[in-house]
């Protein structure tokens, strides 16, 4: 999992309606309040439009990570970003297996975690330069990981 040793992000509960086009951003504390996270919801992310909608986000404790809450299905897919220019930190075991912070950026990606703590990774992609971006159907826990 990538570590983070910036500021803890806030946890965020949002209400939207559906049908409209809703993106939530967090950000870590102060001083710098750069982006940690970036969930993107279409207007058709929920089915049928005027209802309201609430999401709680929780940032996982030192590592790109949070859990997603949602209080209606989701009938379409959300967007996930991570955002990690600034406070990038690959782990002791990341660093002996691929031998360098760069290979092991290369070897990121977005993942769900499933029961038992095991983590299935998502297709994701880099937008941009140290930032990952992945489509997630579903509430739960997400993070940035590499395989073992």
């Amino acid at each position: 999992m990538l570590e983070t040793a910036g500021p803890q992000p806030s946890d965020t509960s949002v209400t939207i309606v559906t049908g409209t086009s809703t993106t939530i951003v967090l950000r870590h504390g102060p001083p710098e309040n750069i982006e940690f996270a970036r969930l993107d919801f279409p207007p058709n992310a929920f089915g049928d439009s005027g209802q309201t909608v609430t999401v709680d986000v929780k940032p996982r404790p030192g590592i790109y990570g949070l859990d997603l809450g949602i209080s209606l299905p989701l009938r379409g897919r959300a967007t996930l970003a991570f955002s990690y220019p600034r406070y990038f930190s690959a782990p002791t075991r990341a660093r002996q297996l691929y031998r360098s912070d760069a290979a092991y950026e290369r070897a990121l990606a977005i993942g769900r975690v499933l029961p038992e703590n095991q983590i299935e990774l998502l297709s994701s992609t880099r937008p941009t330069p140290d930032n990952l971006t992945a489509q997630i159907s579903t509430p739960g826990s997400y993070l940035v990981a590499a395989p073992q």
